[in-house]
């Protein structure tokens, strides 16, 4: 038994030598269409609620908060952001002990960085994706009523008391995160904190420090337009008109010829079999139905310059899955069937796009 398996794997690594030999021969090559990003607007409302930083309980400081935003995502990494927030903010003043709020519209610009793309790389399938954040605007203040009635009524000492209203500059910063239920909208969360002047609350801090308000905000983007568009397919050579493919009648293929090697090629990010690629399917499983004792090898890899590794070792395996699947439904037994996947670890070809591939070896059963 143990030198059945030696000698498998002596053949499996025989084949793959044919294989890369074989392929310096073929020049010829299809670079099938890919998924480019194509630059486009994103516009979104979000609502939650707002902490400012004071010398009260936590749950008294809360107050609710809104933002609607609008982007335009240059490319698959960065996008400016237009971010119009605001409602209400509350302090206290500590002695003596009084409660106020007041009211804000902060208009910002942000810089927005797309986390996945910049750490694993664009996939546009991606439903998730965790973005942050950094920017600055101006938050303008109004209808400090509260604590103006409270200096000249009660003699509460505001000692950077304000009225009317108030510029106010700001730099802020946060995390966030969209899911994509579906091409065009998705559900949104993000954390984000503002950096204001001390005289934002008509307090002064202690050493003179400045005054924070965070927000926790939920709600709904939009994408306007398309986000991506696919290539068009290069060709070592003038197109030609592909034939319809039809199942051509079984025909007898020699018992000299074992150790067939099949190649069976896939588009970018996909591991659905191409129409193109059915008739080597067909004449494949004509041969293992003419010779039912040879056994078959599934080896599935991934062009190493598209995805990242973890999505390239996912494709590579679904590819031979998809092969195997393919070859059961026609009848093949599914013990003849040895599955393997190498992700992008290793690159059987010369071209990225010849990796996209599935390659298949019919072992001669006098080796197993």
């Amino acid at each position: 038994m143990k030198q059945r398996y030696l000698q498998l794997l002596w053949m499996v690594l025989l084949g793959g030598t044919f294989t890369v030999a074989h392929a310096q021969q073929e020049r010829e090559l299809l670079l099938a269409p890919m998924d480019v990003f194509e630059p486009h607007w994103q516009v979104g409302i979000q609502a939650g609620a707002a902490y400012d930083v004071g010398e009260d309980k936590f749950k008294n400081l809360i107050s609710p908060a809104v933002q609607v935003t609008a982007a335009y995502h240059f490319n698959e990494f960065v996008a400016a952001r237009l971010a119009v927030s605001g409602f209400q903010s509350k302090n206290q003043y500590v002695f003596p002990q009084y409660k106020y709020k007041w009211n804000f519209v902060q208009p910002a610009i942000d810089l927005q960085f797309d986390l996945s793309s910049i750490f694993l790389g664009w996939v546009p399938e991606n439903v998730f994706r965790p973005y942050a954040f950094v920017g600055g605007g101006l938050n303008v203040s109004f209808n400090n009523d509260d604590a103006v009635e409270a200096s000249k009524v009660w003699g509460v000492d505001f000692e950077k008391l304000w009225d009317g209203s108030r510029l106010n500059p700001v730099v802020r910063g946060g995390l966030g995160f969209e899911w994509w239920f579906s091409e065009k909208i998705a559900l949104t969360g993000e954390a984000n904190a503002n950096l204001l002047p001390d005289h934002y609350n008509s307090k002064l801090g202690k050493g003179d420090n400045k005054d924070w308000q965070f927000n926790a905000l939920v709600g709904l983007r939009f994408r306007l337009g398309d986000y991506t568009h696919k290539t068009r397919a290069l060709w070592s050579e003038p197109r030609p008109v592909e034939p319809v493919v039809v199942e051509p009648e079984p025909k007898k293929i020699t018992r000299e010829q074992a150790d067939l090697t099949v190649n069976i090629q896939f588009i970018i990010n996909e591991s659905v079999i191409r129409p193109t690629e059915l008739q080597k399917l067909y004449e494949l499983t004509t041969y293992l139905q003419q010779h039912p004792d040879s056994h078959i090898l599934l080896t599935g890899y991934a062009d190493k310059e598209t995805g990242n590794p973890t999505i390239n070792e996912r494709l590579s395996r679904e590819r031979a899955a998809a092969v195997a699947d393919f070859l059961v439904s026609r009848g093949i037994d599914r013990l003849r069937i040895h599955t393997d996947h190498k992700g992008d670890r290793i690159q059987p070809f010369d071209f990225p796009a010849q990796n996209r591939v599935c390659i298949c070896i019919v072992l001669n059963p006098k080796y197993l």
